[in-house]
């Protein structure tokens, strides 16, 4: 099988630079990416001409839901929504039932994902058994398994020689230790629904200081400075954890960091309803639980300090948290709802709202949503270079589009960002030089 992309402005995660090239698949692997001119006639031609290239999204931090929670996802929608959103790669959370705390539930959710995903999916053991913040899993097996790292996401290890000790482990089994920074001393038995501040007053909601996050993610900075273990903060939403993770690399802690689009791009304000005019005052609309999110949605101020965070590489990745849930989850009160957003079909939309506001270079967004995560992750994935698996993305970035949630490939139907206006869109996605996405055509497989 040959194939060629011809004519497109290719970032290759490489150079850091956008140029017109074309890239040559032969079988599934890159062979050659530059001016290329081949006159075989059984060659498969796609013209890329005024699009960008790209290596496929890769993300590091997502919930596919199965086994145990089908009615939210499944491995078969939830890869079919990231491949729609250009993710040719993922890694899904310990959020299942059974929780990927042992080498058989792992196996068994590889099988699963072998014989029902379109993309590529790698599974995130968890820390602790049944994630309940009490005994380390047996991390060795699990990375024997093929585990990418260990998180308990949406519980917090709150135990600091539990995550002392996790740590310590981490450096034997080469493997990162992702923690969901949350101190539930501060934000207090998890009752926190909101952002806390002057907003969460007003509705008379339990609020989740930023110092809740900032605190945690003190903590383990420095016992992962004590330890020398491996260390990834979760889903950074604050302006003081970007302070400690300034500290953080002023004294030379090596740790890596993620922050969703959600967190880059909308505030606390989305929780007043779905458009510009509900988000003024308080309304009908008010106490949206589509826009209820842990950590929670924050402030302006938080959003520029997340995008210095970035622009400073304090903040290397770009990650979704795609969290769908079923209809009951979230028509209910604000306090009985579910926190979380289904956006892997919107991230690329929400980030390039950086671009075209001059806040974020379209290569840096790139770069955190490719190579940056290829290396967290340790494999050949993230670059469109000579022996790389032709994992790719065509964008349009100039393709203006409103999103309409009853369109979500994704169960999922959990995003405040309905009726929003987009600017970039994926044209196609192709996995080992496969089309398994094209815009207007639907999935292939």
């Amino acid at each position: 099988m040959k194939k060629i992309i011809k004519n497109g402005k290719v970032y290759d995660g490489i150079s850091n630079k956008i140029k017109q090239q074309d890239v040559l698949i032969i079988d599934g692997v890159i062979q050659d990416v530059g001016n290329i001119e081949i006159s075989d006639a059984d060659i498969e031609i796609i013209d890329a001409s005024n699009y960008i290239v790209s290596p496929g999204f890769i993300d590091i931090h997502s919930h596919l839901r199965e086994p145990g929670y089908e009615y939210k996802e499944t491995i078969a929608t939830g890869t079919r929504a990231a491949s729609k959103g250009g993710f040719t790669t993922i890694c899904a959370m310990p959020t299942t039932i059974p929780a990927l705390d042992s080498k058989d539930s792992i196996d068994y959710f590889q099988d699963l994902c072998k014989q029902r995903s379109i993309i590529k999916v790698h599974p995130i053991g968890a820390v602790t058994i049944n994630r309940k913040g009490k005994e380390i899993v047996e991390m060795q097996s699990l990375a024997d398994s093929g585990v990418i790292g260990f998180s308990d996401d949406g519980e917090p290890i709150q135990d600091s020689n539990i995550m002392r000790m996790s740590l310590e482990y981490s450096k034997m089994v080469s493997r990162p230790i992702m923690n969901h920074c949350d101190d539930r001393g501060i934000n207090y038995r998890a009752e926190g629904v909101m952002n806390d501040g002057f907003l969460a007053q007003r509705l008379g909601c339990s609020g989740i200081p930023n110092a809740a996050e900032a605190s945690m993610l003190s903590r383990d900075i420095f016992l992962t400075e004590l330890t020398g273990g491996l260390y990834h903060a979760c889903h950074i939403s604050a302006a003081q954890s970007v302070d400690v993770l300034k500290i953080a690399k002023e004294r030379g802690i090596n740790y890596s960091a993620e922050v969703t689009p959600h967190h880059l791009t909308i505030t606390e304000d989305f929780i007043l309803g779905p458009d510009d005019q509900n988000r003024k005052q308080i309304s009908e609309n008010a106490y949206n639980t589509f826009a209820k999110v842990f950590p929670p949605l924050r402030t302006k101020s938080d959003i520029q300090s997340l995008i210095e965070g970035i622009n400073s590489d304090l903040i290397s990745i770009i990650a979704t948290d795609h969290a769908p849930h079923g209809y009951e989850d979230k028509m209910t009160t604000l306090n009985q709802a579910a926190f979380g957003i289904s956006n892997f079909e919107t991230t690329l939309g929400s980030v390039l709202q950086l671009f075209y506001s001059k806040d974020i270079k379209l290569e840096k967004l790139l770069k955190c949503l490719t190579s940056n995560p290829a290396e967290f992750l340790g494999k050949k994935l993230g670059k469109l270079t000579k022996g790389y698996p032709a994992d790719i993305v065509i964008i349009d970035l100039k393709k203006e589009w409103e999103v309409d949630i009853s369109d979500f490939v994704s169960l999922g139907k959990n995003s405040p960002l309905q009726g929003t206006n987009f600017k970039g869109k994926i044209l196609q996605t192709l996995v080992d030089g496969e089309v398994v996405y094209s815009d207007g055509k639907g999935h292939n497989g």
